[in-house]
């Protein structure tokens, strides 16, 4: 796998000692590693112990967001292996649409499932391997269980009988379990109680915040995102979600201090620095703000959002000239209509003050 140039982010807890090893791998390799997706983050890794963040959709939604940005999505155990430069077994060759036919599967639970490498998508396929574990997904759905406990049970049988002829069932009781012709193996125990470490590792505090966070409890959140940030002085990722919680609550001087914080640990962090800008005119500083935003688009010229905002921010300080200027790079882009139209009006106000400038001359 080439690694140089390249970021990934490792998101959720990793297997013990995992992700300090695949992090010293990925930045021997020349690359960088965050604990959560960047713009820049060119795949998602999922930590083998994550399934604690699925029921408040904050792993759907990364994967999800991934999907959208064309972010490969990679289970802990498929990176290592990669890494090593092992190959996987059978290529997918089943659609996808055939393996999930009788099944109230959705895409999402699919991507889900492989997240935690329980099955294997690529381009629409799944293997043919892979149809009888999302049988057995729909079966423990439509036996009441959660997701959450779907991946953590399946993880378990592949963990206990990685090989064999079994099968996953519930008992009575609703407990899972392994049916085999002897009989039932127990699935339920340790892989399955609560986490209650009374100390908590940096993925751990990392994971109780971004649940938090999914719940609504926004302080609390913040409160732990802060004490990640400041048990790991190298990562970007805490501060800056502890800025933005900061920035929706309108503390806006905590949020630039969170951003200032991120930045100050990565400098091209684009979404930090855009984030600062909407911080700092907040504010009231407006200078500095576009001072920001002129260093995100430095990075990125194409950030339409941050175009639009020093359009708006040099139309308000009188630099007109500018403001058209940037108003119609941001045009070039395309944006939606509603925005487009706004820029339009704005593009015409000042052209038509810059006229009356130029008509008016030297007094």
């Amino acid at each position: 796998m080439e690694l140089r140039g390249r970021a990934f982010a490792l998101y959720g807890r990793f297997s013990p000692g995992a992700r300090d090893r695949l992090q010293k791998a990925v930045t021997a390799g020349g690359g960088s590693v965050a604990r959560d997706l960047t713009s820049r983050s060119q795949m998602l890794v999922v930590g083998a112990l994550a399934s604690s963040l699925i029921e408040n959709g904050a792993l759907g939604a990364r994967i999800a967001s991934a999907r959208d940005h064309g972010v490969r999505v990679i289970a802990e155990r498929v990176f290592r292996l990669e890494l090593g430069g092992e190959a996987e077994g059978d290529a997918p060759t089943l659609p996808l649409a055939t393996a999930l036919a009788g099944t109230g599967l959705s895409r999402a639970d699919v991507e889900l499932l492989a997240a935690f490498d329980l099955v294997t998508i690529a381009q629409d396929q799944c293997r043919f391997g892979d149809r009888a574990v999302l049988r057995a997904a729909d079966e423990i759905l439509a036996g009441g269980r959660s997701r959450t406990d779907v991946v953590r049970i399946l993880s378990r049988a592949r963990d206990i009988a990685p090989v064999g002829r079994r099968k996953i069932v519930l008992t009575p009781s609703g407990e899972a379990a392994l049916q085999w012709d002897q009989g039932l193996t127990s699935l339920e125990g340790q892989g399955l109680l609560a986490f209650d470490d009374p100390h908590p590792t940096i993925d751990d505090l990392f994971e109780r915040a971004s649940i938090a966070e999914a719940q609504g409890d926004l302080d609390e959140a913040a409160r732990l995102y802060d004490q990640c940030g400041r048990a790991d002085r190298s990562d970007p990722v805490a501060p800056y979600n502890y800025a933005n919680i900061r920035l929706a609550k309108g503390d806006h001087r905590h949020a630039v201090m969170g951003y200032q914080r991120a930045l100050a640990r990565d400098p091209g962090f684009v979404e930090a620095r855009y984030n600062l800008a909407q911080a700092l005119e907040a504010l009231g500083k407006t200078a500095e703000a576009a001072l920001e935003l002129d260093r995100v688009l430095e990075v990125d010229p194409t950030n339409a959002d941050a175009l639009f905002n020093l359009a708006q921010l040099q139309m308000r300080a009188g630099a007109l000239k500018s403001a058209c200027e940037l108003y119609n790079r941001y045009l070039a882009m395309a944006p939606a209509e509603e925005w487009a139209a706004i820029a339009r009006k704005a593009v015409a106000y000042c052209s038509a003050q810059l006229a009356r400038s130029w008509q008016a001359g030297p007094n």
